[in-house]
């Protein structure tokens, strides 16, 4: 038989498409090759070549998913990018000061998070923009006071 009559054989035998069994077989069960093949009753090499055209490998289904997060990284900072203005000038430009250096570490997040959008999620240099919110939180945190507080519970009396 032909992969075309073994396709007719088992959709009739399980009453629904090939890619829905194979979606049950590979995704939901986690089957390999040669499990699935043996409970369909068909030769391991066609129910390779199923797995193939469908992209249920698992190294064909991790890459998918990759990509289609990857597509969704776009979005993550969408929003904030609206609102954005690189170009605004600096008001604590000339003072060394904790209020300059929260000006300065927010201009840097809305830059990378402009980057990150603007490159679809992809740029290498985006990496920053975690050590940069990071920053942003410990500045918040020295100005509420808890970071002095946890500083003196960690001094050894």
């Amino acid at each position: 038989m032909r992969y075309l009559q073994y396709k007719g054989v088992i959709e009739r035998e399980y009453k629904k498409s090939l890619k829905k069994i194979m979606f049950d077989l590979c995704v939901n069960e986690g089957l390999t090759a040669s499990q699935g093949a043996k409970k369909l009753g068909v030769a391991k090499e066609i129910f390779v070549y199923w797995q193939h055209h469908y992209r249920y490998e698992r190294k064909q289904l991790l890459f998918d998913q990759t990509v289609n997060e990857l597509d969704k990284l776009q979005d993550v900072y969408a929003e904030d990018v609206k609102s954005i203005d690189l170009s605004k000038p600096f008001l604590y430009e000339n003072e060394e000061s904790l209020r300059g250096l929260e000006e300065l570490i927010g201009r840097m997040i809305d830059y990378y998070k402009t980057v990150h959008y603007n490159s679809k999620g992809l740029a290498v240099e985006t990496a920053k923009l975690p050590m940069y919110e990071f920053s942003r939180r410990v500045v918040d945190r020295y100005r509420n006071g808890v970071l002095l507080e946890e500083a003196k519970k960690t001094v050894i009396t």
